[in-house]
Order: C-alpha cells, then sequence, then structure tokens
C-alpha cells in the first residue's frame, strides 16, 4: 500500500534531518541499501537466465515452440536488465556529469547521445 503524500512528505522530512543530524551514517545506510539492492537484482538476473535456458531447452525436447519463445525472451530479458544494471553501476561510480570530458552534461541512452552528434556537428560549421 503506497504512503499518502503527507506522509510521504513526514517521511522526506524525517530523512532531511537525519542527513543534517548524522550525514556519516545516513551515507552509510544509504550505501548499504544500495548494495543489497543491486546483488539482489544481480541474482535475479541469473534466475532469469537459467529459467529462461531451460524453457528453451524444455520447449526443443518436447517440440513446443511456443515454450522455446517465452525462453528466448526471458533470457534477452534478463540480460537487457542485466546490462541496466551494470550501466546504472558504472554511471553512479564515474565522477559526476563532467566523467565524459564533453563541455554539455549528457543524457543517457540512445537519443542523448543522437542529441550529442547533432549538437557537435552543429558547433562544427
Amino acid at each position: 500500500m503506497p504512503l499518502s503524500d503527507h506522509e510521504q512528505r513526514l517521511l522526506d522530512e524525517i530523512e532531511q534531518a537525519l542527513y543534517a543530524e548524522d550525514p556519516k551514517f545516513a551515507a552509510s545506510v544509504r550505501s548499504a541499501r544500495a548494495r543489497s539492492r543491486t546483488r539482489r537484482s544481480a541474482i535475479l538476473c541469473v534466475i532469469g537466465v537459467i529459467a529462461g535456458l531451460a524453457l528453451v531447452l524444455v520447449g526443443l525436447i518436447t517440440s513446443l515452440i511456443a515454450l522455446s519463445v517465452v525462453g528466448f525472451v526471458l533470457v534477452v530479458g534478463a540480460c537487457g536488465y542485466g546490462v541496466q544494471l551494470l550501466r546504472g553501476r558504472e554511471s553512479a561510480s564515474g565522477s559526476g556529469p563532467s566523467a565524459g570530458g564533453g563541455s554539455a552534461p549528457r543524457a543517457g541512452g540512445i537519443k542523448g547521445r543522437m542529441e550529442d552528434r547533432l549538437r557537435r556537428r552543429f558547433d562544427s560549421e
């Protein structure tokens, strides 16, 4: 059950007070929570790949093409989630938005790269 707006504001105020009162403790709690979430997500990716491969094999053995397709989709989805997880970790461990050496902060994904290329093309003319 999600929190109401009032409860969310109270929680945010408590969190801000904690950060102001003891920033070292707050940082350690935040990093421990992120590590456990990352570990859980990585385990979920591995389980997804293994389950997907098992579905593909069972589908091939029993000649059920639909089961193999579902397994393949599961493998691709788990791998995609794992790559997204790794990219998120790399961007979090970077030294900020100027880590790329560019003049402007980069937006993530294909759209951001295309915008950067277009911007460089017009800047060079």
